[in-house]
């Protein structure tokens, strides 16, 4: 029964990513225009490589391809694309609302990550 469970479990948080993923890529051009907190949009080949940790550490952790690396790698991803995207310490009032949010979720979502590598 455990095992089953664990197993449902790194599937739908795997899945999480692939959606993420395949959305990313499918509005690849809308990607590129996107800026950071800090101002600025990263290079096409870095938002393609981003994408593509999500795509392929989605499909790891969900179908169990060498989950450790694919949970790690997205990991990786989680704190790149928060401390880019989502600093809540650059915004004050009802714009800060949303990056608290998103830091939560990431922090979230790195805990279950790290219970991936923890069973794999």
């Amino acid at each position: 029964m455990t095992a089953n469970l664990i197993i449902v479990g790194r599937f739908l948080l795997g899945l999480m990513f692939i959606i993420a993923g395949v959305r990313n890529f499918l509005r690849l051009n809308e990607r590129f225009g996107f800026k950071t907190n800090y101002g600025f949009a990263l290079p096409p080949p870095l938002i393609v490589a981003g994408f593509a940790v999500q795509l392929i550490g989605g499909i790891s952790v969900a179908f169990g391809l060498w989950p450790m690396w694919g949970a790690l790698a997205l990991i990786v991803f989680l704190i790149a694309a928060t401390s880019l995207y989502h600093n809540a310490l650059m915004f004050t009032g009802k714009e800060r609302e949303p990056h608290i949010y998103f830091f939560t979720v990431n922090l979230a979502l790195a805990g279950a990550f790290l219970l991936v590598i923890a069973l794999s």
